[in-house]
């Protein structure tokens, strides 16, 4: 494979990873990668917003347990156990307090095709959160071992991709390639959040099993599921839930902000690995809830529960003026008695709303010019100029610029990195003119400190 067609293959796999939100760094090869790409004059689209924020909450709340926990849950035989400790990773609190009070690791599910083996190993899943190792060996891999090309090789590694099927979701992993015991293994660990709906469909089947696909990102769409595993779900997982409704008859202590209409507390759901909680607010002049920053459950005694980073997950869904708003917790209350008095604490609220603005660019005034967008940001164009059927708006390489830029109607058809790499050219396909209303699109935040308190049980 020529060095050229090497490159771009994987800055194709590379796109499609980031889209995926697949955070894998390989450091000194992917600065390498972006540098070819830069040369190579492709670029992710650039977009725009800035900061700001605001909230009250009100919440009253009372407390009930639906389909309360027993260990005759667990259904499985002897058997049918997998093993007792985490041997490939290192889980987090929520799963360790899983595991410590009887929730079990599930059995290895194995399978080999086309000379490789897949092993899952390390699985433990609720109805919301996955961990699991995922080992890839055999004659196929010792072959991709003996390749001398480190690069080529590391790029193979990095074609291989693990999909839950058709579920949504979300989270983080890593990976690594290594020897042990004279066996190459190409080691994926997963930590994933899951759709409640879609789990939720999955564990009504009759034998609900998760699957778990092994996907080639060098093959065509068809063709990419090179291997699929099936993880029984027992009844430990179909089963295992606490709903937890808050009292109605106590109140909210939060400091208030002109922009928030309301801010309530609607349910708590425990499952083994991790407690979630359902928020509700409305804010006024087209605001929407974007997160509460520093979340914590704080328990009669003192004990406090920690959220689960949720920067790179979808947390809020908008219906109509309302949003919803999910946080989760670990470790979870599933396990024993419930607090006698629990509440959520945060510390800052951000909110964002969609701006949009429009300005004349025209071809003969002076540049550079600053076109104002919002409170923060602004648009700095170098230079404009028309060529050969295209419009190219020249902005500096600070990206990614977090403006959308619309040309008559039109998004750009190609940005172009300069050769020093100092200016972007932003291109559109429009005729030519002296003036052009130029489109400006994106998100402005509001921010907002406070001492948020909502009591969830007296």
């Amino acid at each position: 494979m020529s060095d050229d067609r090497m490159w771009r293959e994987w800055s194709q796999l590379a796109k499609q990873s980031v889209r995926e939100k697949y955070p894998f760094h390989l450091e000194k090869f992917e600065q390498e990668v972006l540098t070819k790409i830069q040369r190579e004059k492709r670029r992710r689209r650039w977009q725009v917003t800035s900061w700001a924020a605001g909230v009250v909450v009100a919440a009253t709340l009372f407390f009930q347990i639906a389909q309360p926990f027993d260990g005759s849950l667990w259904g499985l035989t002897g058997a049918e156990r997998g093993q007792e400790v985490f041997e490939w990773i290192t889980p987090d609190e929520g799963f360790m307090h899983a595991l410590k009070n009887g929730y079990p690791i599930l059995p290895e599910v194995k399978l080999e095709k086309d000379g490789f083996v897949y092993q899952i190993r390390d699985a433990m899943v609720d109805h919301r959160r996955i961990t699991f190792t995922l080992l890839i060996s055999g004659e196929k891999m010792e072959e991709i071992a003996r390749i001398p090309d480190e690069t080529r090789k590391e790029m193979l590694y990095w074609s291989t991709r693990v999909e839950l099927g058709n579920l949504s979701e979300r989270g983080h992993g890593s990976r690594d390639f290594r020897m042990i015991d004279g066996v190459h293994y190409l080691i994926i660990k997963s930590d994933y959040r899951m759709d409640e709906k879609e789990m939720q469909a999955l564990m009504g089947q009759t034998k609900p099993a998760l699957p778990v696909q092994i996907v080639d990102m060098r093959k065509s769409r068809d063709d990419a599921v090179v291997a699929e595993l099936l993880l029984p779900l027992p009844k430990s997982v179909t089963a295992a839930e606490k709903v937890i409704q808050p009292d109605t008859d106590v109140d909210a202590v939060l400091k208030t902000d002109g922009l928030v209409t309301s801010l309530q507390m609607n349910r708590m759901i425990a499952w083994p690995t991790v407690t979630e909680i359902e928020l509700e607010a409305k804010f006024e002049d087209g605001f929407v809830l974007h997160r509460l920053e520093n979340m914590k459950l704080v328990d009669g005694s003192g004990k406090e529960y920690q959220a689960i980073d949720d920067k790179v997950n979808k947390n809020v869904e908008h219906v109509q003026e309302t949003d919803i708003y999910k946080g989760q917790f670990i470790p979870s209350l599933f396990y024993g008695a419930l607090p006698e008095k629990l509440e959520l604490r945060f510390d800052e609220v951000t909110m964002k709303r969609l701006l949009t603005n429009n300005f004349v660019l025209d071809m003969n005034a002076k540049y550079p010019q600053t076109i104002p967008f919002g409170k923060k940001k602004q648009l700095n164009i170098e230079k404009v100029n028309y060529d050969k059927g295209k419009l190219s708006i020249v902005i500096p390489n600070k990206g990614p610029e977090e403006i959308n830029i619309r040309v008559k109607g039109q998004n750009y058809d190609d940005l172009i990195v300069a050769g020093n790499q100092q200016t972007v050219s932003i291109v559109f396909g429009v005729p030519k003119q002296d003036t052009y209303t130029v489109e400006m699109s994106g998100l402005e935040f509001e921010r907002v400190r406070l001492d948020g308190v909502i009591p969830i049980t007296k």
